[in-house]
């Protein structure tokens, strides 16, 4: 999954590593970016535990710990 994050720019994939990246005003459409290509590739359990997250560096941390 990481390399998906890379693979679509290194500010998506900032957004799930860095937890004041989503602060940043500029930073919302990767962060927007991200939390789509993390919630799109989960199931049904896994995202209805995640679907009401804003930050995709807590949607992520969320995932891994699980």
């Amino acid at each position: 999954m990481s390399m998906h994050l890379k693979a679509l720019g290194i500010y998506v994939y900032l957004a799930t590593t860095q937890d004041s990246y989503f602060i940043n005003g500029k930073n919302i459409e990767a962060n927007a970016k991200a939390i789509d290509a993390l919630k799109s590739t989960v199931n049904e359990d896994y995202l209805s535990r995640v679907s009401n997250i804003d930050s995709a560096f807590i949607v992520w941390n969320t995932l891994i710990s699980w």
